[in-house]
């Protein structure tokens, strides 16, 4: 079994990543990373037109042959050994995970021994969507792996099929039908759509710090149900009032107006340096919201900060998708902090 290695180039200003990939369980098999802004000629290399993607966007499937050309026109040293190889812009998403997860990966986690489940989606007019599949069912055939296929007609073009198939390890297959009687019957909204996360990220495998990480991570970048995520700062009493209604509601606030951050204007040692510099602050708190309902009140299309009124905060409240969370809390005392006799 191949081993997942890593070659990195730091400090590129306009990068790309070549990834050799195992022949059979067709996932990075071994990477490097390497600057260009000669696009016509990587092109060229790589037979790609680049007038169908002049920013190289997209991922591409080079043969052996192109691959070579490639490393042999940009001096690359990578010992692909004569294997196909994904070509991707490199963009920085996901490199701040802290685990390994199953995009790219899934056969190999399977058949390694370190995931039970996974689910890919298939296109019947995608090569690399039918090569992948094909992978997957030959272990199937073998009977290591079980399937489940929720593929259809696409409907206006005849002929193409799309959908996903899902795979558990045999003896797992419970899996398969967990997932499916989650999906089709719990809320997929706000606090529901959480829930429907963790369960789907236990079924997979993961462990529950990595299932907190990845909620954290969706509900931090505002990405599917959990709307704009914004920041206050609230003193002792609100925190206390804030706890006591189980963290389901902003506290009230006395001034007529109250201030909001993104997440991406506070990071936490300029929150913990306000704590620090202001005695009123308890904490900072993280809450979700559709951005339609207060999108009048600022404009949320700047950096912020952003003052709202405070008379929103029943509307905040009726709309949040997502328990308020305490991002920095003043330290607490000791009980003693010293005795004399």
């Amino acid at each position: 079994m191949s081993e997942f290695n890593r070659i990195a180039v730091k400090n590129l200003r306009t990068a790309f990543i070549l990834s050799a990939l195992d022949p059979d369980l067709y996932c990075p098999w071994l990477e490097i990373r390497f600057q260009t802004d000669d696009f016509e000629k990587l092109c060229l290399c790589a037979r790609i037109d680049l007038k169908n993607d002049p920013q190289l966007d997209r991922d591409y499937l080079l043969t052996p042959t192109e691959v070579a050309a490639l490393c042999k026109a940009f001096g690359i040293e990578f010992e692909h050994c004569s294997r196909e190889a994904f070509l991707r812009k490199h963009t920085g998403h996901g490199d701040d995970i802290p685990y390994l997860i199953h995009t790219g990966y899934e056969l190999a986690l399977m058949i390694q021994g370190r995931k039970p489940y996974a689910f890919i989606e298939f296109d019947s007019v995608n090569a690399l969507s039918v090569t992948r599949k094909a992978r997957f069912d030959s272990y199937v055939a073998r009977g290591v792996l079980r399937s489940h296929e929720e593929i259809f007609d696409a409907g206006r073009q005849p002929g193409r099929r799309i959908g996903r198939t899902l795979y558990a390890v045999a003896g797992e297959e419970w899996r398969i039908h967990a997932s499916e009687f989650i999906r089709q019957n719990i809320n997929s909204k706000g606090d529901g759509f959480e829930n429907m996360e963790r369960l789907q990220g236990a079924l997979l495998g993961y462990e529950r710090w990595q299932n907190d990480w990845w909620i954290d991570h969706l509900a931090k970048s505002g990405l599917l149900p959990y709307g704009a995520p914004l920041i206050c700062k609230i003193d002792r009493a609100q925190h206390d009032w804030l706890a006591h209604a189980g963290f389901r509601a902003l506290p009230p606030f006395v001034a007529s107006t109250f201030t909001l951050y993104s997440p991406g204007s506070l990071d936490d040692q300029t929150m913990k340096r306000a704590i620090e510099e202001d005695p009123r602050i308890e904490a900072f708190v993280q809450f979700n919201v559709g951005l339609r309902h207060i999108m009048h009140a600022a404009d949320f299309q700047t950096a912020g900060p952003y003052e709202i009124p405070t008379s929103l905060i029943p509307t905040i409240n009726r709309n949040l998708v997502r328990t308020v969370r305490v991002l920095i809390q003043r330290p607490s005392l000791p009980d003693f902090l010293g005795s004399s006799v």
